[in-house]
């Protein structure tokens, strides 16, 4: 972990002292969190060091992150749980992005499994679950889903891409297949697919009220696309092996 860790934190510094980008822009070049590269370069200004070219990973450790005397047994700063929920519900915001800002704060704090523990028992102690129970068979979860992605082709050029997601809840199995665009065409597509991958239909369709399903949303009576809804009553109910 602490290579992977010098590893970015190197390309950090060779970003903004040799390519001059900002620290938005190295935040996304490195995949890692605003904080953690404004914390990066504020070690290495302290320490009057620059891009560390000749350094190695261990000269480079110990000087971004020295050794501390501990105070005993388990003795460490413990993560801002309601600071992370609170980022949590961000879009793009990731326990690994948290957990990489809060390790440039604390070098000797808790790792990153201890991290994740930590969250899922603030969770469980701060939040009312309903459980649900789902029939196998029964319905299937459809959505656009994440965050828009690119992709280059052949001839350097970039295209986005949507991702469409089938989820079966009794299982937990998905279906995922990206698309160049989020129209009727591809979202009809996208559940064909998904029926042939699973190898069958359930008895219910469950989209969000994503535009390409739903033409008029409401709470109690929404006005599905009509060509969506031949499609569903295209497809009877067949189980199938994931289903």
């Amino acid at each position: 972990m602490r290579k992977m860790e010098m590893e970015k934190a190197r390309e950090i510094l060779r970003q903004h002292y040799e390519v001059g980008l900002s620290q938005r822009e190295i935040a996304e070049s490195v995949k890692v969190s605003l904080g953690t590269v404004s914390g990066v370069l504020a070690k290495a200004r302290a320490a009057g060091i620059s891009y560390p070219a000749q350094m190695s990973n261990k000269e480079l450790g110990s000087i971004l992150y020295p050794a501390k005397e501990k105070g005993g047994e388990g003795s460490y700063t413990e993560p801002d749980m309601e600071y992370v929920h609170r980022e949590m519900q961000k879009k793009g915001v990731t326990l690994t992005l948290l957990w990489e800002e809060y390790k440039t704060e604390h070098p000797d704090g808790l790792m990153f499994t201890q991290f994740c523990e930590r969250y899922r028992g603030f969770r469980k102690s701060n939040e009312v679950y309903m459980r649900k129970v789902y029939k196998a068979g029964e319905r299937v979860m459809v959505d656009w889903a994440g965050e828009t992605m690119m992709y280059t082709d052949e001839t350097g050029q970039e295209h986005k891409v949507y991702l469409f997601v089938a989820a079966l809840p009794a299982s937990s199995y998905l279906y995922v297949e990206p698309f160049q665009e989020m129209g009727k065409r591809a979202w009809i597509d996208a559940h064909i697919h998904a029926f042939e991958y699973f190898g069958g239909t359930p008895r219910i369709i469950e989209p969000d009220n994503t535009k390409t399903a739903i033409t008029k949303p409401d709470s109690y009576d929404p006005i599905v696309n009509r060509t969506y809804a031949e499609m569903a009553r295209y497809y009877p109910a067949l189980p199938g092996k994931y289903i």
